[in-house]
């Protein structure tokens, strides 16, 4: 009598992929646990399972199973995964760092440094020369001050005045237009060209700057003290107020003069 064997039927229900990798791990090995969960976590596992499923009614249909996606190769749940298990998590690749440039920053500043200092190396170069010419100035004057040389008298002016007065009679003790007399002619012209000067010959001998060498509109003297004045206007001439009798206007230097003075 033949004796019936019933066959291993999977129990009535829809295929699930996922618990089927479980159960065949667990019946087989643990290694096999470990690659179960390596091909889940690093390769973003898509399995598709088609087969062949006995149905108690002895009927049969094929039935896909539905994808089982894991995670992303490189991913941080992947890492999490492969360390669950027992394997080091992947060490994951990091943007380096984009280093601070600060080369630029001390090139400036050590622009502005040289530009500031070149800025006050010149100013102070325009400073000393600055002080440089005013010593210069006052050494020539010192040294004019020294040798008692006053600057020569707008010698036109000196000049041009004293000779608008030409045809004016001597008068003794006279120093205006009605009449001079020899210091009186003089002090009137220099008054009018803006210069107080003496009223007589000898005092203004004793107050001009002797000079050697006279330039129009200096003063010419004779005696000393000097008992006569005249105005220099070229070598051996002079304009003068001479003598009673005479007028004023160009004569000649008739005798040595006894020096030349100018204010």
């Amino acid at each position: 009598m033949a004796q019936n064997v019933s066959g291993r039927h999977r129990a009535p229900g829809r295929f699930n992929a996922i618990a089927e990798l479980k159960t065949i791990a667990k019946e087989s090995a643990q290694p096999a646990v470990k690659g179960a969960a390596i091909v889940a976590a690093s390769g973003g596992l898509v399995a598709s399972f088609a087969g062949t499923a006995n149905a108690a009614d002895g009927s049969s249909s094929a039935v896909a199973a539905p994808a089982a996606v894991g995670p992303a190769v490189g991913t941080l749940k992947a890492g999490n995964a492969l360390s669950a298990i027992g394997f080091a998590a992947p060490t994951l690749k990091q943007s380096a760092a984009k280093p601070v440039v600060i080369e630029d920053i001390s090139v400036k500043t050590a622009r502005a440094e040289k530009a500031a200092a070149d800025e006050a190396a010149a100013a102070k170069a325009a400073a000393d020369r600055q002080a440089a010419s005013q010593r210069a100035s006052r050494s020539i004057s010192a040294a004019r001050v020294a040798l008692n040389v006053a600057p020569a008298p707008t010698a036109s002016g000196i000049v041009g005045i004293a000779q608008s007065f030409f045809g004016v009679p001597y008068v003794y003790g006279g120093s205006s237009p009605s009449g001079f007399d020899c210091s009186g002619f003089t002090s009137y012209v220099y008054r009018q060209a803006g210069i107080s000067i003496p009223r007589t010959a000898s005092a203004q001998q004793s107050a001009a700057t002797p000079v050697s060498n006279p330039s129009p509109g200096d003063l010419v003297f004779f005696g000393s003290p000097a008992y006569h004045v005249g105005i220099y206007v070229s070598p051996g001439r002079m304009i003068d107020a001479q003598r009673p009798g005479t007028t004023v206007g160009n004569h000649s230097i008739w005798t040595t003069p006894s020096g030349y003075g100018r204010f």
